[in-house]
């Protein structure tokens, strides 16, 4: 019996070695084949899979209005989690604190009611989720308050709450102001590469260089490897100044309101430099709401009466005529020419004569159309030439994409384009961009000093000057100093007469310069429709211009035909009386005074920190009982009346209110009364006077 159990257990122990022995021989065999027989293949594998670069996404530049404020920029958010499933979670606190932390996030993170919130962590809660998203996009402001809310304020450990910010970070291209110069800055695509705007047009220098990560073995393993660091993208300072593109804008959205418009354009540059200080575009949606969609500033239309400078311009430069000579009005109606079987020229005020000024102050088409015949009749391409020479028609690199150049083609010598040349001479059978049309008033209150408009001021690196782009000049004189002098008279009184066609657009604090333009839209049949365009483009101070500024209103829906003066200079004279008062022209203010006593300011609702900053400042005392910490937060609807529009603004989206803002100044009336049950996500109107 001893002996069949010896036995059986010596079968055992060689069965167990001999199983060792047969694994170690395939162990050594394979080992032999990777390392020896096969060795190329595998360290070739090695090689391959250290050798495997990633591209790392660089930091996209910031673009910047001109006095450093940020109108595009980098957004980092995170995704706030909890893990329900720590060990020491705090569940009877968690209970204890839910309804009041549900209303916090309510309150501060609208996108869902407290119920919502409730019901989503009690269930991720019951079921000890370990990756619950709480909110699902805050920036590290948000989430430093997050962890002030009640039960959030105990630590990771206890609470679950935490952000990741390697595996969960969120980068979005952002506008602090919102649709403020939107066209004109652009956007991004999904590759965070620019597709329209400077964003498009300056992507190689806003985007960066893209920095490379190599597989590094480490003894825990292959772990990505910074080589090459990513480098950020340049910052872009342009030209545009927020105050003057809010006024722009707030001005604009006022006649929009009265004009319904298809859309509307305003430019502001500055005479001098040629800086776009304010380019406004706002397009209707289906919905009857206005959004920056296209930038017809600078696409082009047929411009009418708004371009007569140019033609006057080239004839009082030429010597065709002078300011003083008498021009045959045919009494309002011009057949050229003589017995042709074409639509005559007609005004719709007919005169027997007039002078060359007066023919500007009346925009009377036949008065242009007799001056440029008298000087190019014969050979019509000859005026196209001059045009050109102006150097109006070359590309003026804006570093807006699709931007178009102004389209007149050259004329023959045939009766049919010497009846082309006439309804050119007063704006038709072209197409100018707006842009162009303002640079060509620019030039005219410039005194024939033809600057090009740029939109681009600096390029900045970490904070540093990188590149400056100087003033640039198309032509250094477009025309003689004495034409454009002759010139800025005629529109003078084109606003300034009794009689002019822009006599609406005149003010009393500022002396405004310009002219009127109304043409017939074309529908798509190439067929003039009974619908208009209106445009009014000048300038401001008359006496010492500063500014120049273009409005145009596509088919707004008026009876009849709208006036231009009326609606679009009366966008421009908003925006130069509202520089007047803000002390921003170089003219005097009038203010009366009846004392030489200093007295306290009168200091109404706002911000107290920055009031009584500015007070310390100018050395002043001053009443801030209606002051008061626009930082807190508030526990019902706050009583923003007697605010300026930025005060309300951000104290009311701080509270998760949307904001539908009227008219300009401070604010008068809110939908909303003051003590009401705050509801995140509901939207107040303030009316502003």
């Amino acid at each position: 019996m001893e002996t069949r159990n010896r036995n059986h257990i010596l079968l055992r122990y060689a069965l167990v070695i001999v199983g060792v022995l047969v694994f170690s021989i395939a162990i050594i065999k394979k080992a032999a084949d990777t390392c020896i027989i096969h060795a190329d293949k595998w360290n070739e594998k090695a090689a391959g899979m250290l050798s495997v670069t990633h591209e790392v996404m660089p930091e996209r530049g910031d673009i910047l209005a001109q006095n450093g404020e940020v109108l595009a920029t980098n957004m980092t958010y995170y995704r706030a989690l909890i893990d329900f499933g720590v060990p020491k979670f705090k569940k009877k606190e968690f209970n204890d604190s839910i309804k009041p932390l549900c209303r916090l996030l309510a309150k501060h993170f609208p996108e869902k009611s407290a119920a919502a919130y409730e019901k989503a962590m009690r269930s991720a809660f019951l079921r000890k989720k370990r990756y619950f998203v709480l909110v699902r996009e805050v920036t590290g402001r948000d989430y430093e308050l997050l962890k002030t809310f009640p039960f959030l304020n105990y630590s990771t450990p206890y609470s679950g709450f935490y952000i990741d910010p390697e595996r969960e970070k969120i980068i979005k291209r952002e506008k602090p102001y919102g649709t403020m110069a939107s066209r004109a800055i652009g956007g991004l695509d999904e590759l965070f590469h620019g597709n329209s705007g400077l964003e498009k047009a300056l992507d190689s220098l806003l985007y960066g260089i893209p920095g490379k990560t190599v597989k590094k073995q480490i003894t825990s393993g292959m772990v990505d490897w910074v080589s090459e660091p990513p480098q950020r993208g340049h910052d872009v300072k342009t030209t545009i100044d927020i105050d003057i593109q809010d006024i722009t804008e707030q001005a604009l959205l006022q006649t929009i309101e009265e004009t319904q418009p298809e859309f509307a354009v305003a430019i502001v540059m500055e005479v001098a430099t040629g800086e776009i200080k304010a380019m406004s575009n706002l397009s209707r949606l289906p919905s009857g709401e206005y959004w920056e969609t296209v930038n017809n500033a600078v696409q082009g239309y047929e411009p009418g009466s708004v371009v007569k400078p140019l033609s006057m311009m080239i004839a009082l430069d030429d010597g065709v005529v002078k300011p003083h000579d008498i021009i045959d009005g045919h009494n309002g109606v011009f057949r050229y020419p003589p017995g042709a079987k074409v639509r005559p020229i007609t005004d719709t005020h007919g005169r027997a004569s007039m002078t060359a000024s007066e023919a500007m102050k009346y925009s009377s088409n036949i008065g242009l159309s007799e001056i440029i015949l008298r000087g190019y009749e014969r050979d019509p391409d000859r005026f196209v030439q001059r045009i050109y020479e102006t150097g109006f028609m070359e590309d003026f690199d804006l570093c807006i994409p699709g931007t178009a150049r102004p389209t007149i083609r050259h004329l023959k010598s045939t009766v049919r384009d010497r009846i082309n040349l006439t309804r050119m001479s007063y704006g038709y059978t072209t197409k100018i961009p707006p842009i162009y049309t303002l640079a060509l008033y620019n030039t005219i209150a410039n005194d024939g000093k033809f600057v090009k408009p740029r939109l681009v001021k600096e390029l900045l690196r970490d904070g540093k000057i990188d590149t400056v782009f100087n003033i640039g000049y198309i032509r250094e004189q477009a025309c003689k100093p004495e034409t454009a002098r002759a010139l800025r008279h005629m529109l003078y009184t084109v606003v300034n007469d009794d009689d002019g066609t822009g006599r609406l657009a005149r003010s009393k604090k500022v002396t405004i310069a310009g002219k009127t333009g109304t043409v017939r839209t074309i529908g798509a049949d190439g067929k003039y429709e009974s619908r208009y365009r209106i445009t009014f483009c000048g300038f401001f101070p008359y006496e010492k211009p500063q500014y120049s500024c273009i409005v145009l209103l596509g088919k707004p829906d008026l009876p009849g035909m709208p006036s231009a003066g009326r609606y679009c200079g009366g966008v421009l004279k908003k925006i130069a009386e509202t520089l007047y008062a803000m002390g921003r022209l170089d003219v005097p203010i009038e203010m009366p005074s009846d004392t030489t006593r200093l007295q306290s300011p009168t200091i109404l609702k706002g911000g107290i920190a920055e009031t009584r900053q500015v007070l310390q400042d100018l050395g002043m005392r001053g009443d801030m009982t209606h002051c008061y910490d626009i930082e807190s937060y508030c526990d019902s609807m706050p009583d923003v009346r007697g605010m300026g529009a930025r005060d309300a603004l951000y104290v009311l989206e701080r509270e998760g209110l949307n904001v539908n803002i009227q008219g300009r100044g401070r604010v008068v009336e809110q939908s909303i009364p003051a003590g009401a049950v705050l509801q995140p996500g509901t939207t107040v109107i303030l009316k502003l006077k």
